[in-house]
């Protein structure tokens, strides 16, 4: 698997994980600190990274299945397992960015051809 392969299956999981784990050891200061950067990842960064992950699966023509999953995967284990929280509409929100990358970019790619 090559590293873009990787980066496009990979990208928002390790986003997720590595910013919850990060604010969760508190390692940026103090509590409250923490939790406004886990807000802003929630509403900015976590959504970039699944767009981004959508246009990098439509320009290089790789499987959705498998970086949904993984997305998925990694989308279960932060809400539900760490943050414990019923946060269902970030997920429905996150997959619809993705799946919204995918497609226009899919048909740009149709229309330039």
């Amino acid at each position: 698997m090559n590293l873009n392969k990787m980066a496009a299956y990979f990208l928002p999981a390790f986003a997720m994980l590595a910013i919850t784990g990060l604010t969760m050891f508190q390692a940026f200061g103090t509590e409250k600190e923490n939790l406004s950067i886990f807000t802003l990842a929630l509403i900015i960064v976590f959504p970039i990274s699944f767009i981004i992950q959508g246009v990098s699966c439509a320009i290089h023509q790789y499987r959705i299945l498998p970086a949904v999953g993984i997305s998925l995967i990694a989308f279960i284990i932060v809400f539900f397992v760490i943050v414990t929280g019923d946060n269902m509409m970030y997920g429905v929100y996150y997959f619809a960015l993705f799946f919204a990358g995918y497609a226009i970019t899919y048909m740009l790619r149709r229309a330039k051809k």
